[in-house]
């Protein structure tokens, strides 16, 4: 059970760091920009910023969850990350409605991402759980998925970085 959480985690890993490689990429190469603002080129960096935390937040939150038993873990994993990309939407959508006047703003947003990322599986830790965990499920082996999944995904983004760099 160990090794196919581990497994499962480096496979995820270096398929969530490639895929944000990518997005930072096509952000980069074709993202929006306005008059005093800009996602392309050094822009494209709220990808990654704002992107992998939320990644980050999801997957952990569903490894917690996992580990205490939890039926939906993978729904509520999911939801964990798509609140962090929901900050990272209204960190565009600000500086999209109010130009550069909201720039604080939409930098200071990025506080509730990298907070959430830490926040998450914070909570998740104390959601009452109707069960205790199964059998079989370690928690070395689910906080090891967690490292080689944050690890690996870094990585990815990296050596995916090298092959598609942003800026090309």
């Amino acid at each position: 059970m160990t090794i196919r959480v581990l497994g499962a985690g480096a496979v995820l890993g270096v398929a969530a760091g490639v895929l944000l490689d990518v997005a930072t990429f096509l952000v980069a190469r074709y993202g929006p920009q306005a008059d005093s603002w800009s996602f392309r080129g050094n822009g494209a960096l709220a990808v990654p910023f704002g992107l992998g935390p939320a990644i980050l937040a999801g997957a952990w939150v569903a490894l917690v969850l996992r580990y205490r038993g939890f039926p939906r873990w993978k729904l509520l994993g999911l939801a964990a990350g798509l609140v962090g990309v929901g900050f990272l939407l209204i960190s565009v959508l600000v500086l999209v409605a109010f130009n550069s006047a909201a720039m604080d703003v939409s930098s200071a947003m990025t506080l509730f991402i990298v907070g959430w990322m830490v926040v998450a599986p914070i909570v998740a830790v104390f959601i009452p759980a109707r069960s205790q965990p199964f059998e079989g499920r370690s928690f070395p082996g689910h906080l090891g998925a967690g490292v080689v999944f944050t690890i690996l995904s870094g990585a990815a983004f990296y050596a995916a970085g090298l092959v598609l760099a942003p800026g090309s």
